[in-house]
């Protein structure tokens, strides 16, 4: 390659890519000029790159709000310099977009990627296509590693496969910048293929950039996704017979939304993440009908599968359990550690999540009574400096030890340094580590967290040992002197075999094919979930009699927590008392957070909806406007050929949001509230007491200051009730 690149990016979030593919791109011959962010996160990417022949470093210094965009623009409009002798165009990351779009305007010659490399192939059909937001790429070599196996574990039954890496690109871009990425993004995907097509050993790999600024809520952003690989497939859907998705919320819905009617769709499920998607309704609407299109759900561990039928009963049937595949030849079997069990390693992300806070207190414990341990953490994520300076107060000195990721063929040798995988997760679908600590002869201490109480189930006292989850650092420190007593007792060697027996790769391959075929998923025996959930009206405490212990209302017409109204309602059903709750809120609210099903939930917030002063507001404030807005946007968006009229509304549409959420918060609710509790207690007379009979109730808990005025009237018109603003849950406590 002899031509001359320019490569934008003009965010922090894909350093990375940037540094690897320009380093490929100058080892090519490629003349390339990097025009990036001048921000810390690039500070030593361009130092090195700078040092390269044939590559120019440009800065971009970031204006107000910390975009570049002003600033690329202005360098773009330049009768000279890099962009003006280009003849190739890399957009790295979504905030380049805009700006790559005006240099494509102005000289129409130029080429424009997304990718140095496999843009212009045409995605040929496939025996089998993997779906996956996770896979290997050049911003995160190490992310999706566990698809790549499993896909390498069905390698060779399939002649033609084929991997869709719908990779996020992501990163603030503030105002003006995101309405320029949102526009040239739409106009960029109608005019050209988002798919980079690769060639790896595995598997044909398309690659395929969804550029996305804010990733809040799952709708939109698997929206997003379904678009960008939608430009790369020549026939608008994917052409497989059988379709492997990984995760529901992300590969599932794509599948549902693109593979071929005949397509077999199975989705694997690993999300640690599924309470999150259920807590968004759009979201869990998007899950459901994955579920109805897919014929096979293989979620990765049992408690996994349990926390799905919970959700959706109705499709237990096809929801299995299969575990990760492990390519245990990657690792090297070695059970010559210290039987002391000196050489602590932990290795994930530094989260909350993952208990590495309580890790690092319980090795402090451990360390004062021996003075040759040490702990090693290795990872990145948002507890990393904290960690740091924990271990620094804490007296620990090189003791402990906090190191950047490695890739997934450097896991086995760190796991054969160490003496000890520890694991204090609160949480976990599976847990790759624990696996692959065993698979190298190594022993592991784990909590019981999900996922990895199955990996152990049958082998604990071979492979090591399981402790509760806990906040208090003494668990871990006493589980460990256990363990190190029993150590001799291990048998590092029959424990890795079982799990190779269980979740190898070629074991894990077998069970993928026969459900690709149609086998029935493989279902565990006994599911918690196969009975009646929690908080079902299956099993009560007073179910010895027919009469309730009492007859509870429970008004929380806008509480400040549901999650705390939910918990106080079920336990009092949990004593055998008849509950209903009265709110002004959706009554999912309550049933997201798994309110007890036998609690019916009384809503009058359609009531207030229909209510003349908060519908003028709504229609005054925000519907006209917006109506109005949205017609000329899409008036201006007609104009495929430029983004400024778009732009220009976009602009207004931001000021008419700000103006009225600041109406509505500073005027609007400030004189609504004072008259809010009395509507709503009228509302409540009039929609919720016919369907309540007060006469049998004993008990009206108030929750919040807007049901005070309901429960006074309440307790005015029925002076046999008990009417409290304390959730005490001991009123129904024997005498």
């Amino acid at each position: 390659m002899n031509s001359h690149v320019l490569y934008l990016a003009l965010g922090t979030y894909r350093v990375r890519a940037a540094r690897e593919q320009v380093k490929e791109l100058a080892s090519s011959g490629a003349k390339v000029s990097l025009v990036a962010l001048d921000a810390p996160e690039w500070q030593e990417a361009l130092a090195e790159l700078a040092l390269l022949d044939g590559v120019k470093v440009v800065r971009i210094s970031a204006g107000k709000g910390g975009s570049a965009w002003a600033s690329a623009k202005k360098l773009a409009g330049a009768r000279s310099g890099p962009f003006a002798e280009a003849d190739v165009v890399i957009a790295g990351d979504a905030q380049a977009l805009p700006v790559a779009w005006l240099v494509k305007r102005r000289r129409p010659a130029v080429d424009l990627r997304l990718e140095p490399h496999g843009g212009g192939r045409e995605v040929e059909p496939a025996d089998l296509a993997v779906l996956t937001p996770w896979y290997p790429s050049p911003n995160n070599p190490y992310a999706g590693s566990f698809v790549q196996t499993a896909t390498e574990a069905v390698g060779g039954r399939f002649d033609r496969i084929t991997v869709f890496h719908t990779e996020d690109w992501s990163g603030p871009a503030p105002g003006p910048h995101g309405d320029a990425i949102r526009a040239t993004n739409e106009r960029l995907q109608e005019r050209m293929s988002y798919g980079h097509v690769l060639d790896n050993p595995e598997a044909t790999v398309v690659r395929v950039p969804v550029p996305i600024i804010t990733r809040k809520n799952y709708a939109p952003w698997v929206e997003a996704q379904t678009k960008a690989l939608a430009t790369a497939l020549a026939t608008g859907r994917i052409e497989a017979p059988v379709v492997h998705a990984h995760t529901g919320i992300y590969g599932g819905v794509l599948a549902m939304r693109l593979a071929r009617p005949d397509a077999r769709v199975v989705v694997t499920e690993h999300s640690s993440f599924l309470d999150k998607v259920f807590a968004q309704p759009a979201a869990e609407q998007l899950y459901g009908e994955m579920l109805e299109r897919a014929d096979a759900v293989l979620c990765v561990s049992t408690p996994l599968r349990e926390q799905i039928v919970k959700r959706f009963p109705q499709h237990a049937g096809k929801i299995g359990v299969t575990p990760n595949a492990i390519a245990f030849d990657r690792f090297t079997f070695d059970s010559d550690s210290s039987p002391e069990l000196l050489r602590w390693l932990y290795v994930g992300r530094l989260m909350k999540q993952k208990g590495v806070t309580e890790l690092l207190e319980a090795f402090a414990l451990v360390a004062a009574k021996e003075p040759r341990a040490t702990l090693t953490m290795v990872g990145h994520g948002p507890l990393e400096d904290e960690l740091r300076e924990r271990g620094a107060q804490l007296g620990l000195g090189d003791r402990f030890r906090v190191l950047p990721p490695v890739s997934p063929e450097a896991v086995g040798p760190l796991m054969r340094e160490h003496d000890l995988l520890t694991h204090a997760s609160k949480s976990e679908t599976f847990g790759m580590t624990v696996v692959e600590a065993i698979a190298s002869g190594r022993p592991v201490l784990v909590t019981r967290c999900g996922g990895p109480e199955e990996t152990m189930a049958g082998i604990e006292s071979l492979a090591g040992a399981l402790m509760d989850v806990s906040a208090d650092p003494r668990i871990i420190a006493e589980a460990y002197w256990r363990l190190r007593d029993n150590a001799g007792e291990l048998d590092a060697q029959q424990a890795r075999k079982a799990l190779e027996n269980r979740m190898g790769a070629e074991a894990v391959g077998r069970q993928f094919v026969e459900v690709y075929e149609g086998a029935p998923v493989p279902v565990p025996q006994v599911a918690a979930t196969d009975a009646p959930p929690t908080g079902s009206t299956a099993a009560k405490p007073a179910a010895a009699s027919n009469e309730p212990l009492g007859r509870a209302v429970v008004l929380a017409l806008s509480p400040a927590k549901a999650r705390r109204i939910v918990n106080f309602a079920n336990d009092l059903v949990g004593m055998g008392v008849e509950v209903t709750v009265v709110t002004a809120q959706s009554p999912k609210v309550f049933t997201r957070l798994d309110l007890d099903r036998s609690v019916p939930v009384l809503s009058v917030e359609q009531a207030e909806n229909k209510l003349r002063i908060p519908r003028a507001e709504r229609f005054l404030v925000y519907r006209a406007p917006r109506a109005v807005l949205s017609r000329a946007r899409r008036i201006a968006a007609k104009n495929r050929e430029a983004i400024g009229p778009e732009l220009a509304v976009a602009s207004v549409q931001r000021v008419h949001t700000k103006v009225a959420n600041a109406w509505h918060r500073k005027v609007f609710n400030r004189t609504y509230r004072e008259v809010r509790p009395q509507l709503l207690a009228r509302l409540a007379k009039r929609s919720v007491l016919p369907e309540l009979s007060l006469d049998r109730v004993d008990h009206v808990f108030v929750s919040d200051i807007n049901s005070t005025v309901t429960g006074w009237k309440w307790a005015k018109s029925h002076p046999h009730l008990k009417v409290t603003t304390s959730l005490d849950r001991s009123v129904y406590d024997p005498e």
